[in-house]
Formats: structure tokens, sequence, C-alpha cells
């Protein structure tokens, strides 16, 4: 095969390949514009008239030079690769055969023969006759590997493009450490590894301090290109200080000439080898990820620093060799492997210390949140810089964002994933809790009410509801009725990508059994799925342009029916059955139906709960009770409190109010009465805790009073807002609002259902109630369930699904009085039942892939009690990095072994 390195077979595996290119290109050019044409055929005929040239004058010469054969094969790579990312057009042409594979194919024939005489000419002569396969090898490590997690996650002809494309760029650029290999061979190995030589000291100041440095310093300097938040790098945030101390000192150490006294030379081999696990971290970092980031970074002129933890690594890694065997003379060997260990497990040791106490820091913030705790305990500190920096990541886990080079932008590779794993536990917090942690400590300000699952190229408010029709029907086994009620949707517009999003109200007794939607003609029936897996899967799908319908609660009695997409003019149908007991109307996109006229009114009761019909308050007795008043003060970081309290006194005076409890909220809350409020010294910090409060003030019960609650806020939106609080609201039904101080000593009032807030009003909104054996419920026209004593750790189901539905209302307001928001026997209650529930989602999905897809996360989600991932990560783990090393390394020694055999035999 040495024939085929000589000059003139360039014109064969170069200027053929590009000649064929051009003529494809010259006859199949209508779908590309002038620019494109001009573009690639002059660069094409430009690099091709360069290696010809070559190769015309050196014709008769044996071999072609090592630097033309590397520059063959990273031209042309690099040429490649630019073309497929940035001269779109260039694809925008039809044939029989994809223009796309036709350009990677005799693009990539000069790359592999320009790998191939690399490698033939870096091979020692004993070896030339497996130089073909050596050449294999290094493509297939990084080839075999993406390949496979390819298929694993799916592929595509595109993925399999730019996998050859990058697997070819890869193994250039191991050749050229190769080349640079046998380079330093040639020198005297003391030239290098000495620390009295200049070139050691060029070496390593430019391998150990400013590569790292300049790495680091490069990817946060391009955050903008990714985020606007500055720590947010290219590959990932490594904006914390330490891993610029860290990488100083390191280099620092290197740099360091020999000294004479063992002691200290022992001391600088320990820091070298605490700095070492510094270069080793980032060099599995970047192992995984070099191939599929070395080819953008090439454009932005950065490739030399995705390997400057790899030389760093081989560098140091004989630095530290040297050193140990010069110290293990004077201490031992295994007093040198005692120091080498202490010093590979500072840094780790280290990190768990401090992730240890940012454990105990997130969980005592967890406590102020108190979603489902009407107790206040003793207030406990928390550090605001260690949250922060949990928050951060566990955020980022959740909703990783990926950048162009496969990393997660907004987190530290390897050392968030295990964060957040270490500090809880485990466990899983929600991304609302997230958010809601943000707004109590850090005051982020985040809008915690409104919840967006649409894609930014959705068109709004264009597809209505054209007509609403419903059916009542007797089902005699169960005496309930069964009301189906049919949707036409319509997009009148001349736009397509339409979605269809409405929220309507059900009155308490009334749930939904079924849901269907039509799908390309087909009925298709609703998948009762886990809401949290039926949120994360709309949209997933929504975000590729799929046929989902969707069908949750999303407060007390409130539900969300989303439908997309609708292309220009298309018309859907939908539907949902309704079970009930008694007759109501139904409102939806203010079009009405009446559903069970004629019902006839009767009990309703379950082990555990009474549904009260009309009827039956009819006859039980009106109480009246007194408010009492509580305010509660925003004391957030930038609230102004002085002026919040004298607009209580304002208000007090207008009211003649006398009495009242003032609760000062931060993210503590502190409780004062109305006249010691002056004399009250509360610092203004973090957010407002405004759910704390109302927990803390609906917790007290009373027979004669009633709570008025008014938030004296001038940031109502940043606050973190009670949320399922209708089991300790419902106890008091004359006030079904909490409120918010006005300027001009008005007040908004907030339901407590959905904390939306209402139109301004001048006096308190009090609703008459009445006494249903000691428990108050509304005196109104409409049904109220009222739960009794029930058992907690399980749900019994009846065979009637009317009464299974009010049991699980019922076993849902328990827990949620408990300190159970959301337990996985609600969710599994509600699938037997076929009920939805909150905590349960109606989804219709277009194809049997995406049924398949929705069930496994919720069983993962139900089994495992994982968080729902948002984005597909098709990186392979940690653990198959270190299996590819070994691999390879495995790879190398069976080598070996085999050549020192064949050279025996010989």
């Amino acid at each position: 095969m040495k024939a085929v390195t000589k000059p003139v077979y360039i014109l064969l595996f170069v200027t053929l390949p590009q000649l064929v290119l051009l003529g494809y290109l010259t006859f199949n050019a209508g779908g590309l514009n002038m620019a494109s044409i001009v573009l690639t055929g002059a660069v094409t005929l430009l690099l091709t008239g360069i290696f010809s040239i070559y190769a015309l004058i050196k014709r008769r010469e044996n071999s072609t030079d090592t630097r033309v054969f590397t520059a063959i094969s990273i031209v042309y790579a690099f040429f490649t690769a630019f073309m497929l990312l940035f001269n779109i057009d260039l694809f925008n042409i039809t044939g029989f055969v994809s223009p796309r594979l036709v350009f990677v194919i005799l693009c990539m024939i000069p790359v592999l023969y320009g790998i191939y005489g690399t490698a033939f000419n870096t091979t020692p002569a004993e070896k030339s006759n497996d130089t073909a396969g050596y050449a294999a090898g290094l493509i297939a490590v990084p080839l075999i590997w993406f390949v496979m997690m390819n298929i694993i996650s799916g592929i595509n002809l595109n993925a399999i493009l730019m996998i050859l494309i990058i697997a070819g760029v890869y193994t250039i650029m191991l050749l050229s450490v190769k080349t640079l290999l046998v380079w330093r061979q040639e020198r005297t190995d003391s030239e290098l590894k000495s620390p009295s030589t200049k070139r050691y000291y060029i070496i390593t100041t430019f391998v150990s301090l400013l590569l790292p440095l300049g790495g680091l310093a490069i990817n946060q300097g391009n955050a903008g290109l990714w985020s606007s938040d500055t720590s947010v790098g290219m590959f990932g945030d490594f904006s914390s200080p330490a891993f610029y101390i860290i990488a100083a000192l390191n280099g620092l150490l290197m740099l360091l000439p020999t000294v004479k006294d063992k002691k200290l030379r022992l001391l600088a081999f320990y820091l070298k080898a605490v700095c070492y696990t510094y270069i080793l971290y980032f060099f599995i970092v970047f192992l995984p990820i070099l191939p599929l980031g070395l080819v953008g970074l090439i454009f932005y002129g950065l490739g030399i620093f995705i390997f400057a933890p790899a030389f760093a690594a081989v560098w140091q890694g004989r630095h530290i060799i040297k050193e140990w065997d010069v110290l293990s003379k004077a201490w031992g060997t295994s007093g040198i492997i005692a120091v080498f260990c202490a010093g590979i497990v500072t840094l780790p040791v280290c990190m768990i210390s401090t992730f240890w106490g940012d454990k105990g820091n997130l969980q005592a913030a967890v406590q102020y949140l108190g979603y489902n705790s009407v107790e206040i305990t003793e207030p406990v500190e928390v550090d605001l810089a260690r949250l922060e920096r949990a928050l951060k990541n566990i955020k980022g886990s959740y909703d990783s964002t990926r950048g162009m080079m496969g990393f997660d932008s907004g987190n530290t590779p390897i050392i968030s994933a295990f964060y957040t794993k270490f500090i809880l536990d485990g466990k899983i917090i929600a991304q609302h809790n997230i958010l809601a942690l943000e707004n109590l400590f850090l005051d982020s300000g985040h809008n915690l009410i409104d919840v967006n699952l649409a894609n930014s190229n959705m068109v709004h408010n264009r597809v209505r509801l054209a007509d609403m029709q419903g059916k009542t029907e007797l089902d005699e086994e169960t005496g309930v009725y069964r009301s189906r009620v049919d949707l036409t949707l319509e997009n009148p517009a001349v736009e397509g990508n339409g979605e269809y999003v409405t929220t309507f109200k059900l009155p308490e007794g009334a749930y939904i059994s079924d849901y269907y939607l039509d799908v390309a003609g087909d009925r298709k029936e609703g998948i009762l799925a886990d809401r949290r897996a039926a949120l994360f899967i709309y949209r997933k799908i929504v975000n590729t342009r799929r046929d989902p319908g969707l069908l949750h609660y999303t407060c007390r009695n409130t539900l969300e029916l989303r439908v997309f997409p609708f292309s220009e003019h298309e018309v859907r149908q939908t539907g949902f059955e309704i079970l009930h007991k008694y007759p109501f109307n139904l409102n939806l996109d203010n079009k009405i139906i009446s559903l069970g006229e004629d019902a006839v009114q009767r009990e309703t009761a379950v082990d555990g709960a009474v549904l009260l019909s009309p009827l039956q308050k009819a006859g039980l007795k009106q109480v009246k009770r007194t408010p009492e008043y509580h305010f509660v003060v925003d004391c957030s970081k930038n609230s102004d409190i002085a002026w919040h309290t004298e607009q209580i006194e304002e208000y007090a005076k207008a009211n003649n109010i006398t009495r009242a409890e003032v609760i000062f909220a931060s993210y503590k809350v502190e409780s004062h009465s109305l006249a010691d409020m002056k004399q009250t010294r509360f610092e203004a910090e973090c957010g407002f805790n405004f759910d704390r409060a109302v927990r803390m003030i609906l917790s007290k019960e009373s027979s004669k009073n009633f709570p008025v609650i008014i938030a004296v806020s001038d940031n109502m939106p940043g606050a973190v807002f009670p949320e399922n609080i209708y089991p300790l609201s419902d106890r008091f039904p004359e006030s079904p609002c909490y409120y918010a101080l006005n300027h001009d000593l008005t007040l908004t009032p907030y339901s407590y259902a959905d904390n939306k807030a209402e139109g301004r009003v001048k006096n308190l909104i009090v609703k008459p109630v009445l006494n249903f054996n000691g428990i108050y419920v509304s005196d109104n026209n409409e049904c109220e369930l009222v739960p009794g004593n029930m058992k907690l750790d399980s749900i019994t189901l009846t065979s009637n699904q009317f009464k299974n539905a009010i049991l699980l209302d019922a076993a849902q307001q328990r827990y949620l009085l408990n300190g159970k928001p959301d337990p996985l026997e609600l969710v599994r209650a509600g699938f037997r039942a076929r009920v939805l529930t909150p905590q349960t989602a109606f989804i219709v999905v277009e194809t049997p892939e995406q049924e398949r897809e929705l069930l496994d996360l919720q069983e993962r989600i139900l089994n495992n009690n994982e968080q729902i991932p948002t984005v597909t990560l098709d990186e392979p783990p940690l653990f198959i990095c270190a299996m590819l090393v070994l691999l390879i390394i495995l790879f190398a020694k069976i080598r070996k072994k085999s050549l020192k055999i064949r050279l025996g035999l010989d």
C-alpha cells in the first residue's frame, strides 16, 4: 500500500472526487442561488488546484510529505463541515440520490486519504503493513461510540453524516498529537522533562497555565452567545473563582524549580496531586463530547482549547511520574502512594463537605415554604449564598439547555449532577417549588400563577369554539347522569400552527370521566395519565408540531383544555364526559349549555364525605360570625416597611378597626398586635412569604369569628402565594378571598382558588353561611362537598364510579390538610376509578410510539419517584466514558503484546 502515498495519487483521491463534485453541482444546480454556486465552486476549485499543482510537481517522487497529508485531511474536513453548517442552500437541490450524501462522500474521500497518509508516515517501518487498520481503529473509537449512542436514541442520515465528519476531524487531531510526540521522541528525553530547560518552561507555561486560564476566560467571555446569564458558558458554568484559582496555582506549581529539600519537594508533590484531580476532571468532562464539539469550535478559532485538558493531563502526568520515581527513593513507595492518594482525594473531600453544608441549608429553607404545614417552627437562619448555589444547580438539572457543543450551558458538568443528587438525597423537588424558593429568599419576582405550555411559534387567540353540544343520559345502574359535551373547534385564520386553549369551571360534585379528540379523521380516546408525565409529553409533541390534546386541572374545580395544531381554516372535533347528580350550566368561551335539567336532587354520601345538595342546604340554619382582621406586611428586601405600617394605620382608622393581628413576613413570619406594630423592628430581607402567613391565620378555628386577611405590599405578583389552601379556607366560607391593600385604601380581592385578582372594592366581600353538623358551609344554591373522617393510608374504592369520584375529592382535601400534596395513592386510585383528578390528566397523542413514551415516563415517575425530564439527553453517561478509556488502554496493550510476539517469531 506504500504506492498510494506517492504524490501522483493525490490526483486520484483528491482531484478526481472534487471534479466529480463540481460536475454534480453544475448539472443539479436548479435549487441553488448564484451566491451558493460561486462560493462552493470557487472554494472547491481553489483547494483542488493547490493540491493538484503539488501532485504534478512532485509526481516522480516516492512519498508525499506528512504535512501535505495532514493538510489534505484538515482542509477537506473543515470545508465539509463549513458547507454543512453554513451553506444550507447547497442542499436545496433535489435528485435521485441525496445531494448531502453525495457531497459528504466526495469530500470525505480526500479526508480519509489524508488520514491514511499521515498514519503511514508516522508509523514505524515494521508496522507499516498495519497502517490501514491503525487508521481505521482511530476512526472507529469515536465513530462506533457515537453511532451506538444515536442508534439507542434514534438515528437518521444527517446524524450519520455529521458523525462521519466529526470522527474524521477527531482522528486528524489524534494523528497531529501523534506527530508531535514523534517529533518529541527525536529529541532527548531530558530536554523536555527536565525543569531546567527553556523548552520545559515554554511548554509548561503554555499547556499548564495559559491554555487552562484562557479556556476558562473564553468560556465565560462568550456567555452572551448562549444566554443573558453571565455565569453561562458554551461548555458549562465554570464562573466560580475556585476554577481560576486552582488553574493558576497548578500552573505555578508546575513552573517551580526543583528544590533539594526533600520535605518541600514532597509538599510540592502533594499539591501537584491535588491540582492533578482538577486536570483529570476537565479531561473526563471533555472526553465524551470532544468529537461533537470540535467542529463548531474550530469555526470560532477556539479548537485548541478543547484539547487543553488532554494536553495538560498527559504533560503533567509524565511530570508526576518523574517526581514519583525520585521521591520514592527518599520516602519509600508506600509513603509516596499515601501522599499521592491524599492529594487526589483532597478536592473531592472539600467539595463534599461544602455540599453537606448546602444540603442542610436547603432543608432549612424548604421548611419555610410549609405548603402543607400549619405549625410555625422556630426561625432557622438560611445562608443565601449557599441557597442560591443549590437552587441554580437543581434548577439547571431539571431544565437543561443544550448548547451547540452538547453541554448543559448553565451547569457545571458532572459536578452539578452529583451535587443535585447529593443535596436532595435522591429525592425530587418540584420546579414550581424551586421558583417559589427563589422568590422567597432571593426576591426573584417569578410569576408563580401562570403555567405556559405553548410553543413560541403557535398562532394564539385565533382558534375558536364554533359549536358546543351537550347530551345527558341517566345511568340506571349507578343513578348518576353522564353528560357528553361535544366541541367543534375552528381556525378561521389563513395561518396555520394554531392552538386552542380554554379554561372552564365545574361545580362541586361534577367530574370528568372521559375525553376524546379527532386525529386525522379518526376518533382517539384520551389516556388517563399522571399529570406530570402528560404535561411533559404535551410540551414535547407541540415542539414537533404533532397532534396532541390535553385536559387537566389548573386549580380547584377549574380545568384547562388544549388542542394542537390547527392548519388554516381547519375544523376539528373534541369532547369529554362529565359525571354529575345535579343539574348545572356549563359555560365554555361564553357559550352556555344546560346539563341534566331533569335531574332529581338526592343526598349522596360515602364513607368519609357528604355531597350536600341545594335542597339539603335549604333546611340548614344560617350562622353569623364577626370579621377578625389580619394584616400581612411585605418585608422583602426591596419593601418599605415604614410606609406599609402607615398604610395599615390609615386603613384601620378609616374603618374603625381597633384590634387586629399584624404579621411581618419576609421568608420568616412574626406576629404582633396592631397596638404594638409601631414598636416592632423587622428587617427587610429576602422575599415575601405570604403563603406561610395565610396558613398560620387559617389554621386557627373559631365558632365566633372569621378571618379577613389583607396583604400590604407593592409587589404582590412576586409573593409566594398560598396554593391548595382550600381545605383551610373552606372553614370560613364567609370570606372566599384575601385582599391586597391599595394606596387609596381600597382593596383588591384575590381568590383562594386560583390566586387571581379581581376588581377593586371598598368594602369586604362577606357571604352568608350555614351550619351543617358543626361544619360551616356556603349558603347558596350550589352543591358542596363536606369531607368527614377517613383513613389516609389507603383509598378503598367502590363499584360506583361517581361515589369513587367523591371519595377521591374528599381524600385530596384530607391529604392536603395532613401534609401530603401529591400522593401516589391518589394517582393510582384515579387510574382505577378512571376519573380525572388534580394529579392526573387526559391526553390524546398521535402515534403508538408517543403512547409508549408517555406510559414509560409515567412508570418511571410512579415507581421511582422521578422528576419529569425537560430535555432528552443523548450524551453517554460517565461510566461509558470510563469504559471507553479502559477499552482504549486494553486495545493498546493487546496490540503491543501481539507485536512483541510477532517480532519474537520473526
